[in-house]
């Protein structure tokens, strides 16, 4: 363990990349690497994984405005409503592998957390999913209950399924 720990949240200011709005920056301890969303303003979000806060942001901004850029240019028109639909069925079938490992799981949960606590997490995020909410409020609900469940079981399968499922979710978020 090195003399320096990053802090669990920051206040830094944005990279300044156009078009990026960073809507959630999260610091994922058990991997050592900084999670963050941006918000396009059709209401995409793109996601960025780093070592340090300033690259993930940054990562998520370029993102985001290679994604306008395209749009703009015609490379890409409105999602394709097809495409939507299968990523959000992949993703509710990875929380549905995800909430069937935790019920199942009956060893000690990280700091002391009630096994339906998380499972309350799982499905809170399942419920948001079928509602039908846009992608910037399914962003903002589902990644962080992930980057815990993720972070938290780290060396297991609950772990693993938390990663596919945040997997998962980015890739409905290009859809």
């Amino acid at each position: 363990m090195s003399d320096f720990e990053s802090p669990p949240f920051t206040a830094a200011l944005d990279a300044r990349v156009p078009a990026e709005n960073i809507v959630l920056s999260h610091y994922m301890a058990s991997h050592d690497q900084w999670v963050c969303a941006s918000e396009a303003s059709d209401g995409r979000v793109f996601v960025g994984r780093a070592k340090t806060e300033p690259l993930a942001r940054r990562a998520a901004g370029l993102r985001t405005l290679e994604h306008l850029e395209d749009r703009a240019a015609g490379k890409i028109g409105e999602a394709n409503s097809e495409l939507v639909a299968a990523a959000r069925r992949e993703l509710d079938d990875q929380l549905a592998e995800l909430e069937k490992l935790v019920a199942k799981y009956n060893g000690l949960f990280p700091l002391k957390i009630p096994q339906d606590a998380v499972l309350f997490q799982v499905r809170s995020a399942r419920e948001v999913l079928k509602s039908d909410a846009d992608r910037p409020l399914l962003a903002r609900w589902i990644i962080p209950s992930l980057i815990f469940i993720a972070g938290a079981f780290a060396e297991g399968a609950i772990g693993a399924y938390a990663e596919q499922a945040i997997n998962a979710l980015t890739e409905f978020l290009k859809a």
